[in-house]
């Protein structure tokens, strides 16, 4: 994995957020797993359930 889920976890919003933007912006994601996409967008979706509600 890339991303340490446990690291990611205790970083603030707005560095998880420049990881998102990070992976969105790159041409290949050749280090990033599977699992570390799915877990940048189980955290993003979870805001977004937040500030929806």
């Amino acid at each position: 994995m890339k991303y340490d889920k446990d690291k990611f976890q205790n970083l603030p919003d707005e560095k998880k957020m420049g990881l998102i933007k990070l992976e969105l912006s790159l041409k290949t994601h050749n280090a990033t797993t599977r699992a570390d996409l799915l877990m940048l967008l189980d955290w993003l979706y979870r805001k977004a359930e937040k500030a929806r509600i």
